[in-house]
Order: C-alpha cells, then structure tokens, then sequence
C-alpha cells in the first residue's frame, strides 16, 4: 500500500534486496529480539556481514498458541545456540518483556543490550535502516514471514521522523522491530580489526 513504510513501491524495494547467504560460523554477528505477549508473534533478526560489505539478515518468527505466551525457554535456547555457533557482538532486547530472561543470558556471558523500544531510540533506528534499504545495503533470504512482517508495518510520524505504528500496522511487524535493533547494533559496533601481519 501507499502508507507502506518502504515507500508506495515497498514490495519492490524489499523484493529487490533478495540475494540468499550462508551465515559463517564464528563470523562477527549482531541479533536483535522483539518478544511478544499473548496473542503476539516474537521475532529475533540475525545479521552478518557479506564479503561486499552488505548486511544479511534473517528471522525466526515464533506463533503463539491460542490464549498461550511464547515459551521463552525456546527462545533463550535459540539466542544460546545463536552465540554458540557465531561471535555474536551483541543482542539487543527491550526489557519491557524479557528482563529477567536477559538477564539469565547475561549471567551466563551472553552478550545482552538494553534497547528501550521508546521513540528516542526507534525514531533514529528505522530511519537508518530505512536509508540502508534504499542503498542497497541490506540483503535477505526473501522469507516469507519475514517479508511478511517487514511490509505490513506502517509509519507513525513525528517531528523527530518516524516510528512503526504496531497498532495501525495490516498485521503483525515484530520481525521488522528486531531488524532495526541488530541493524543498529551493527551500525554502532567497532570496526573488525585487521588480520596480523608478521614479515
């Protein structure tokens, strides 16, 4: 639609993106974690950074059961083995619903960050994502729950920029929550250091 987020073209922006890519175990990774209540989908985005630079991203999308919450055992066991498998730089959550579960990971040496999904900290993310989108910067495996998610969100505008409404959104957009928080991540991490050369 003509609100998409993406722009009146956001299919074709989204689609054009599609360029699958095998994550590479012990790769530098960040991972962003939308958790869900009731009733809700919860979604955690995985990103990596290709050869040419770009960021592959991909999404786990748990359902919920009828009048049933997510298991967050699941999805601590999903980010454990995520951290197990890549160098996962960070994970970023809103502790609104996962805190106490952040803070078990974090006890275990996982590395957990706050993100607040207030509009301080949402405004500047989806800006930025948005920006890379239209770049090019930003590949996906062209999932179709992901996809999904990422084109039902809609804008909700302030003065700052804009936010993705949840509510007036065409259905669930966690997935594009957690994109945004692992695009950030990666955004702000340090830059990789250069191989050792002994001569």
């Amino acid at each position: 639609g003509t609100d998409n987020w993406l722009g009146p073209d956001g299919r074709r922006t989204w689609d054009a993106l599609v360029d699958p890519y095998e994550l590479v175990p012990g790769a530098r990774t960040w991972v962003g974690v939308d958790i869900g209540l009731k009733r809700d989908t919860t979604a955690v985005c995985v990103a990596q950074r290709r050869p040419d630079g770009r960021l592959h991203v991909n999404a786990r999308i748990w359902l919920p059961r009828t009048d049933e919450a997510i298991d967050l055992g699941d999805i601590m066991k999903f980010l454990r083995d995520t951290d197990d498998r890549y160098d996962v730089e960070a994970i970023a959550y809103d502790p609104r619903l996962f805190e106490v579960a952040a803070q078990m990971l974090a006890d275990e040496g996982l590395p957990m960050v706050e993100f607040p999904q207030s509009l301080e900290r949402m405004t500047p993310a989806f800006g930025a994502l948005l920006e890379a989108i239209k770049r090019g910067e930003i590949s996906h495996d062209g999932d179709t729950a992901f996809t999904t998610q990422v084109l039902n969100a809609v804008p909700r505008y302030s003065e700052r920029g804009f936010t993705l409404a949840k509510g007036r959104s065409r259905g669930k957009i966690d997935a594009a929550y957690a994109l945004a928080m692992a695009h950030n991540r990666a955004q702000h991490s340090a830059p990789a250091k250069p191989p050792l050369v002994v001569l």
